[in-house]
């Protein structure tokens, strides 16, 4: 069973940008079903959870809603991560909640979550949660600094790490690496990544990126994160050399989530007007998107999870009153809109962009007015005979 718990002027202008993108055909995917429960803002997506302090437990095969959880002390919930403690698959869960504390649940005979344990972690919100189930460690990160626990056999947390140094700006995400001996923190504000070395407890290297760090994913020795501008950056670990971009249309400067699928070579990142974008991961090349609402929606947390029938992908809308999760699978080609064409998009992603158009439609506006004024002066045909000799006078040298 796969289950999901839940809580200024360009040169091309953005309607244009929105007609090509709603027009341009996805290659694989296909809206399934619509799940609905939470009435506020779905934050993250491993899990569904949202701003009502309310965890749901679905399952992706038949729609079904597992369970819900109801947790209204912790505030509104704001990260969660799978835990695959025993090689079970998805058995045991945890998550962040607004006022720092960190819950685990896990699984009982009857396929329900039970509660386990609950740790005050942080003195501020959860931002991020990673697990390593080589050292059955949890990561956490909160205000401006990381934590690091082992989740005891009675599934309670140990503190590993006493207070590392808080830093000014929000530690925005945490990933184990190196198979789970270090720790890499993003920092929001600032684009900084630090390294750590977890036993002993010591900084290994700090460097800096382009731009500010939204959201991050590790994937392999690669680390993909949101610019909060225009962009998701590919970047190699350690040397967080740049490699590769993924560019699209962002409004506001909200973390986007982003989800890789290596299987099906694709790469998902949240929107902020309606819609997730969806890239090649090999060639950064624009694919399409998920239209999961209305202009202006923020469509911010995207999960996929690759099984033998394919990819499935999860899109989450993050507004009040009528939240809402689509849950897409890979199937047949399906148009966005009603219109069989499919123009490409503009040249951030691949063919000829608006913006060529209008200056190659300049460029021949340009020669028009040369060529009327040519005209009216009478020296049309001077320049007709200059171009006739030049041009002889070439080929005869050929």
């Amino acid at each position: 069973m796969i289950t999901l718990a839940a809580g200024a002027m360009r040169m091309v202008k953005y309607d244009q940008f929105v007609s090509y993108v709603s027009q341009y055909s996805i290659m694989d995917f296909s809206s399934k079903y619509t799940l609905t429960r939470h009435t506020k803002a779905v934050n993250v997506l491993a899990s569904k959870i949202g701003n009502d302090s309310c965890i749901v437990v679905w399952s992706l095969v038949s729609s079904e809603m597992i369970q819900e959880i109801f947790t209204p002390a912790a505030g509104y919930i704001s990260a969660i991560i799978w835990m695959d403690v025993n090689n079970h698959g998805e058995t045991t869960f945890a998550f962040g909640a607004s006022d720092g504390n960190i819950q685990v649940y896990e699984r009982s005979n009857d396929a329900l979550f039970t509660f386990q344990s609950t740790t005050m972690g942080h003195s501020d919100v959860v931002e991020s949660l990673a697990w390593d189930p080589v050292h059955r460690r949890l990561a956490s990160a909160a205000g401006g600094r990381p934590h690091l626990w082992n989740l005891t056999p009675d599934k309670t947390l140990a503190t590993i790490t006493s207070q590392p140094e808080k830093q000014l700006y929000v530690a925005r995400t945490v990933h184990f690496y190196d198979n789970g001996a270090s720790l890499l923190v993003s920092y929001l504000e600032s684009g900084e990544i630090f390294c750590y070395s977890i036993k002993p407890w010591d900084l290994k290297w700090h460097k800096k990126v382009q731009g500010r760090i939204g959201n991050a994913v590790l994937e392999g020795s690669f680390l993909l994160m949101s610019n909060l501008k225009d962009r998701v950056d590919k970047y190699t670990i350690p040397t967080l050399q740049r490699v590769q971009s993924y560019n699209h249309v962002i409004l506001r400067n909200v973390p986007l989530q982003i989800s890789v699928a290596r299987q099906a070579g694709l790469i998902f990142v949240g929107g902020d007007d309606g819609f997730a974008c969806v890239f090649d991961y090999s060639t950064g090349t624009y694919r399409g998107q998920l239209a999961h609402g209305n202009r202006g929606d923020q469509i911010i947390p995207i999960t996929s999870h690759e099984g033998r029938a394919g990819c499935t992908v999860v899109t989450g809308s993050c507004f009040n009153g009528h939240s809402s999760m689509k849950v897409w699978e890979e199937g047949k080609s399906v148009s966005m809109e009603d219109n069989t064409t499919s123009p490409s998009p503009p040249s951030t992603f691949a063919g000829t962009s608006p913006t060529m158009q209008l200056v190659r439609f300049a460029i021949i506006c340009m020669l028009v007015n040369i060529a009327i004024h040519a005209l009216h002066s009478g020296t049309l045909s001077e320049l007709y005979l200059l171009f006739h000799d030049s041009v002889v006078d070439g080929i005869r040298a050929y």
